[in-house]
């Protein structure tokens, strides 16, 4: 049985228990249905009012949907008065997208369930919308509702989301994995700057003079998150705009984002600048988290899937040589403790405590240095660095 935390291997209960970076991946935001779970925490998305019109609006649009009824112009702009920005996207397989709708969305990891109006599931080969008719009522609703809140001058993210056609070629990311990427979320060009649009899209075009008044009329929003999860310094950041990135920290944003956000939070601010490898706003940042918190960057070598696996095999094909041996000692768990190198590669193997069979010690960590690959672990600041990683066992033959 093999899981993305741990793995086992069966046969006299010789396990693979888990890996010393279970908790390095990165986190998503941590939204709770109902917003309860981030109430207090500076997020619109906890507004219960808000929250309880989108729901009763959701409802009202798919059973409007499914009669035949829904007008995208008049739902459009019934969302627009409301102040509800999501665009009409589909769930697939792999995850939410505006594609079929007419709309393409530059976003960190892709788009959330909050970040958009769900309409409908469309299979992965259909994500395009290329092959579905013109007239089919589904898709030219969607397509007409995000061409109509898009056009609207009231809607503040035209330059996250842009019409496919008007998109341009998506960014070629860089096959080196050292290199940062250049914008993580929208298009560098932006579309024409309005107060109303608020603080983050300020943050977005670089504006300080606008930064400085949307702070004077409103100061709480500083470190305010908006329908992507993200506060006006992280925009700031994802935008490379230095000087409003100075201009918020001088107002005393936070570097790790919004009161229930954390350092390694992807719409934290620092991490995005990780992410970018943007030393110099990482620098600035720095003095202002604790030792902790911009430790918590750090990244643990994480291991591979695939060779994970390929390891279990190895394991099972180890354990029936060495049945007989094994079946004499009690139970026991184990620590494979590796070495590993800047590429990723595996330089030392021990086993502590040892089994008492040394052939079998030295032949499992042999099969572990040979098979299991690692993503080198990397320092608060993305720089591949030496790291440990362990594997924990557990086998023998008693209880």
């Amino acid at each position: 049985m093999i899981g993305r935390g741990c793995l086992a291997a069966g046969f006299l209960g010789l396990m693979l228990l888990c890996v010393s970076a279970c908790g390095s991946r990165e986190a998503g935001p941590n939204v709770g249905v109902d917003g309860a779970s981030i109430t207090q925490c500076g997020d619109e998305r906890a507004d219960k009012g808000f929250l309880k019109r989108i729901r009763t609006s959701d409802v009202a649009l798919t059973k409007a949907l499914r009669s035949g009824s829904a007008n995208a112009i008049e739902e459009a702009h019934k969302a627009l008065d409301a102040g509800d920005f999501r665009l009409a996207a589909a769930t697939t397989p792999n995850g939410m997208t505006t594609a079929p709708y007419g709309v393409e969305c530059r976003v960190l990891g892709g788009l959330s369930p909050w970040m958009t109006r769900a309409i409908a599931f469309v299979p992965e080969d259909q994500v395009s919308g290329d092959d579905k008719a013109p007239d089919d009522k589904i898709v030219g609703f969607g397509r007409r509702y995000n061409a109509v809140l898009m056009a609207d001058p009231r809607f503040p993210y035209a330059d996250v989301c842009r019409a496919s056609d008007k998109a341009g070629p998506k960014p070629v990311l860089s096959d080196n994995p050292d290199a940062g990427v250049v914008q993580p979320y929208g298009f560098a060009e932006l579309g024409e700057a309005r107060m109303s649009y608020g603080l983050g899209a300020a943050a977005r075009r670089g504006s300080v003079t606008d930064i400085r008044i949307l702070l004077e009329r409103d100061p709480a929003a500083l470190d305010r998150t908006d329908m992507f999860g993200l506060t006006p310094l992280a925009w700031a950041v994802a935008y490379h705009r230095w000087p409003a990135a100075e201009a918020l920290l001088r107002a005393k944003a936070n570097p790790t984002g919004a009161t229930c956000q954390t350092t390694i939070d992807r719409q934290s601010p620092l991490q995005i600048a990780r992410i970018m490898r943007w030393y110099a706003v990482i620098r600035r940042m720095r003095p202002l988290v604790t030792e902790e918190q911009f430790a918590s960057l750090r990244q643990k070598p994480r291991w591979d899937d695939a060779s994970l696996i390929e390891f279990n095999h190895a394991l099972t094909e180890l354990k029936e040589r060495y049945e007989t041996p094994l079946r004499k000692i009690p139970f026991a768990r184990h620590d494979l403790n590796f070495s590993v190198d800047e590429q990723g590669q595996t330089t030392q193997c021990t086993m502590d405590p040892a089994s008492g069979v040394p052939a079998f010690d030295k032949e499992l960590c042999g099969l572990a240095m040979e098979i299991v690959h690692w993503a080198p672990a990397r320092d608060a600041f993305g720089t591949r660095v030496p790291e440990s990683a362990r594997l924990m066992v557990g086998f023998g033959g008693g209880t």
